[in-house]
């Protein structure tokens, strides 16, 4: 392809992949591939400018705005950082850097979180509104969203404007447990956290986990200035003033500097930071990314900036990145190798993936021969087709993925295409966004994922039924469905190869184990679609306790019911009456109850007395002389419509607080929760049955 026209598919598919990446949370390409198309752009600019396009989206930040929420200017400067892939490429930047400085210039490293960027902006101590980074001249504002993260200061002790700039997240054990109860399930935690501050419904947003961390402060020069330009000395300073504030800053922030003076000062502000001269940073970066599975939530790199904000003025700006400051990201780990066929898998619930096999090969330690694929767009975006040359590289340093095509096979050119009908029981599949599906609910495949995923660890535990156990008792006919888990003669596998007394023994005990699991562990085992373990656990706090209660609510066709449960929306609604009123899912329920499976919560609330407490959110700390245990008081709130939580946020309405409350009733006075003693509880108690 001739420069120009390269160049103008380049631009088009930069900008495309940005509107999905920072408007929809829904990125096609990971950024290694993004970053490689921009470096070939950049790359054919300088050596043909005269086709260089003035809108070319190298010479922008990616844009965030999205329509639907109104437009704000950006009152402090927010551009994109420059990127380096090597700890030595780092050093040398840091060390041209600290020369064109002179007199001993300090550095801070400190994580890139892979979150959403956000401004705060804040007048007379309030929160007045939060923009996202938008082109980096405009955002959108996102206020009502973001004023319901408990991480957030929402009033300050600093009277005058004051900007602050951080990464709005999501921890990844948070994104696990949330994304489970989704129907439509989240990419990544990144994907959810930017999703979430784009809810039109406050409510919706503040049922997410969110997590805040800030990482610039624009305090005004004079008095009465605007947030534009910080009157701190340095950078630590400022993160120290925010800490101060109330914000959470990162608490160990690498800093590096040859004057052992200034080592000294750092060493004061954040006593759990690395300070070491500037020849040590990069050792520190290859220890940080070494390390990085062990943080909690996914950082993509680290970014270096010089601490010096006089420094920083005179380096100033290019039209994309600040001078003063680059981001070092983390290169996944690549392997090159052959794509020798594709699998097509079909989950329990038809969802159709198809699987690269691969010439074995060693990556991050481990032999690769399997890859996610995705999707049949993801496939038609690589070009990707049957014997050519790939990228691997193992995303999160765990999943392996195929991330491009290094060279078309020359015998077959040709893009691989799912088939039209399913591999395991010929119906034609459905296309449904961007996944295709297999909707037989009679398809062998599915009906055997669902029984390995019921007897899977996480859920019912049944240790002796392993996937090829399943696969043996499925292809014989003994074990078809669920049920048939407990109606089966164990004593045919007398005589069976691989099966000897004491594994037969074995399955024995596990499958009669299984039958005193948890109410809440039988029902998301059942493994309905949109009904996992978080949606379960959910529906048992708010008084779904009961599979009879479920079933009755699902026979009225009162979803509303459902949608009135904290973390659970009307799509899922809807779908708990179709699951719970679905006569072969009553039949499975029926059978499963006979053979004596747990469909009652253990210590379940007794039916509503009123709805005195509706929605209400408790939460119980302390010691009580009349509620011991406490878990008395729990059923007295759920009996009156009120639910009851573990911990005090934003949404506890009321602290119930004991002898000796602690650290809970401080938070709560802090947010201001109506705090109830014991003898207030029995009187509210009282009072309300007397009405």
């Amino acid at each position: 392809m001739e420069p120009r026209k390269r160049m103008e598919y380049l631009a088009g598919e930069l900008l495309r992949h940005q509107h999905l990446y920072y408007v929809l949370a829904r990125p096609e390409v990971s950024d290694a591939e993004y970053d490689r198309l921009l470096d070939e752009l950049l790359q054919l600019e300088m050596r043909f400018p005269q086709y260089a396009s003035a809108n070319s989206p190298s010479r922008r930040v990616g844009s965030d705005l999205d329509n639907s929420f109104p437009e704000r200017p950006h009152a402090v400067p927010v551009l994109s950082l420059d990127k380096l892939y090597q700890p030595q490429e780092a050093a040398q930047w840091l060390r041209k850097t600290a020369a064109a400085c002179g007199n001993e210039p300090g550095f801070t490293v400190e994580e890139k979180i892979d979150g959403a960027s956000i401004v705060l902006y804040y007048d007379r101590g309030e929160l007045q509104y939060a923009l996202t980074r938008g082109n980096g001249l405009v955002g959108n504002d996102v206020s009502a969203n973001v004023r319901t993260i408990g991480q957030v200061p929402l009033r300050i002790a600093e009277t005058s404007s004051l900007a602050v700039r951080g990464e709005i997240y999501i921890t990844r054990g948070d994104f696990a447990a949330f994304n489970a109860g989704l129907p439509e399930k989240y990419a990544n935690p990144r994907n959810l956290a930017a999703g979430s501050l784009r809810n039109l419904k406050s409510a919706l947003a503040a049922r997410v986990p969110l997590n805040f961390f800030a990482y610039e402060g624009f305090f005004p020069a004079g008095r009465e200035g605007r947030p534009g330009e910080s009157s701190g000395r340095d950078h630590l300073e400022i993160l120290h003033r925010l800490a101060g504030l109330g914000f959470r800053v990162h608490p160990r922030p690498g800093f590096f500097c040859d004057s052992e003076a200034r080592r000294e000062r750092a060493l004061q502000l954040f006593p759990e930071a690395t300070v070491a001269p500037l020849s040590a940073v990069e050792d520190h970066l290859r220890r940080l990314g070494e390390a990085r599975a062990s943080v909690p939530y996914d950082i993509d790199g680290l970014v270096i900036k010089l601490v010096e904000m006089d420094m920083r003025q005179e380096l100033g700006f290019t039209t994309h990145h600040p001078r003063w400051a680059m981001a070092y990201k983390f290169d996944s780990p690549q392997a090159r190798s052959e794509l020798l066929d594709v699998q097509v898998q079909v989950g329990r619930n038809g969802r159709v993936t198809p699987v690269a096999v691969l010439k074995p090969v060693q990556l991050s330690g481990s032999t690769v021969t399997r890859a996610t694929l995705h999707n049949q767009d993801y496939i038609d975006m690589l070009e990707l087709g049957i014997g050519d040359q790939v990228g691997i590289s193992k995303r999160g340093d765990v999943i392996p993925a195929v991330e491009e095509v290094l060279d078309k096979s020359v015998a077959s050119p040709s893009v691989y295409r799912l088939p039209e009908n399913c591999p395991f029981c010929a119906t034609r599949l459905v296309k449904e966004g961007a996944h295709h599906f297999c909707r037989n609910e009679e398809c062998p495949e599915r009906r055997r994922r669902a029984l390995s995923y019921f007897c899977a660890r996480e859920q019912m535990d049944i240790e002796t039924l392993g996937e090829k156990t399943i696969a043996f008792l499925f292809a014989r006919g003994w074990v078809r469905t669920v049920p048939d888990i407990y109606s089966f003669d164990v004593e045919r596998l007398h005589g069976e190869e691989g099966f000897k007394e004491r594994k037969i023994a074995r399955i024995r005990a596990s499958v009669e184990a299984s039958r005193k699991q948890p109410f809440a562990r039988v029902l998301a085992a059942l493994g309905f679609e949109g009904v996992a373990a978080a949606v379960v656990a959910a529906l048992i706090a708010h008084g779904f306790d009961d599979i009879d209660k479920i079933i009755a609510a699902a026979a009225r066709n009162d979803w509303q019911a459902f949608a009135a449960v904290e973390g659970i929306g009307e799509a899922t609604a809807r779908q708990l009456v179709g699951h719970f009123s679905a006569p072969a899912n009553l039949e499975t329920i029926a059978r499963l109850r006979a053979a004596g499976l747990q469909f009652r919560a253990e210590g379940a609330a007794p039916e509503r007395v009123d709805d005195s407490l509706v929605g209400q959110v408790w939460v119980i700390t302390g010691s009580f002389a009349r509620f011991n245990p406490r878990s008395l008081a729990a059923d007295e709130i759920r009996k009156r419509g009120g639910r009851v939580a573990e911990s005090v946020t934003a949404r506890t309405t009321h602290l119930l607080a004991g002898a000796s409350a602690g650290s809970k009733l401080a938070k709560a006075e802090k947010l201001g929760v109506a705090v109830v003693s014991e003898d207030e509880f029995l009187s509210l108690l009282r009072k309300n049955q007397t009405k």
